[in-house]
C-alpha cells in the first residue's frame, strides 16, 4: 500500500475521532452549566461515526491484505477506542447532571 494513503486513513480516524472526544467532553461542560448541549453530542457523534467509517474501511483493505499495520494504525484505533468510551460516559454523565 501506498505509504500516503496509508497516512490519510490514520490521520482521517485521528482527526475524526479526536473532534469526537472534543465534542462529548464538552457537552458534559455544557450539560453542568446548564446550557446547550445537544448540538455538541450531534456533532460528537457525527465525527464518530465517520471515524467508525473509515476504521472499517481500513478493516476491508487488511483483510484484504492491502493494508500495514504500523504504530500510526494502533494509535488511531486507540483514540478512536477513547472516543468510543468518552460518548458512553458522556451520556451517562449527561443523564445524572440533568436528574439533578
Amino acid at each position: 500500500m501506498n505509504e500516503n494513503v496509508y497516512e490519510s486513513i490514520c490521520f482521517q480516524i485521528i482527526s475524526y475521532a479526536g473532534t469526537a472526544k472534543s465534542c462529548f467532553l464538552e457537552a458534559i461542560e455544557e450539560a453542568k452549566t446548564g446550557s446547550d448541549y445537544i448540538s455538541l453530542l450531534k456533532e460528537g457523534n457525527d465525527a464518530f461515526q465517520k471515524a467508525s467509517e473509515i476504521h472499517h474501511q481500513a478493516l476491508q483493505k487488511d483483510t484484504n491484505r492491502e493494508l500495514e499495520l504500523g504504530l500510526l494504525l494502533m494509535h488511531a484505533e486507540t483514540i478512536l477506542s477513547s472516543a468510543e468510551t468518552i460518548r458512553d460516559l458522556a451520556n451517562t454523565i449527561i443523564m445524572l447532571i440533568e436528574k439533578k
